[in-house]
């Protein structure tokens, strides 16, 4: 099923291919927030959660990168990773759900309500 890949900075691309998403992501130049879905109902997204403060500068300096928030929308529920994940782990999420392949779903998971 084709998917959207919708970034803050350059809105909506359809029909993402996995070498668009990895351009698109790799530079950490599309802004604070992407989401990737087939539908409003069902989807991946990630959100930069940096704030000026030490537990965000620890985070950067044991993990080289901003610190993420990472959710995904099925059956009617929306799930966060637990803890900050790193923009590679956003990558790699992103990439397995494209592609259907169940690595992203390795990840803890919690419900969170809407």
């Amino acid at each position: 099923m084709p998917m959207t890949l919708t970034t803050e900075q350059l809105g909506d691309v359809p029909d993402v291919s996995a070498a668009t998403l990895d351009e698109v992501l790799a530079p950490d130049a599309f802004g604070a927030f992407a989401a990737l879905g087939a539908s409003e109902e069902e989807f991946i997204q990630a959100g930069n959660v940096w704030e000026a403060g030490p537990a965000c500068a620890d985070f950067i300096q044991a993990n080289g990168s901003d610190p993420w928030v990472l959710e995904y929308r099925e059956g009617g529920r929306l799930f966060r990773a637990e803890g900050h994940v790193t923009l590679e782990q956003v990558r790699q999420a992103f990439r397995s759900y494209l592609s259907g392949g169940p690595e992203w779903r390795t990840l803890a998971w919690s419900g969170i309500s809407l």
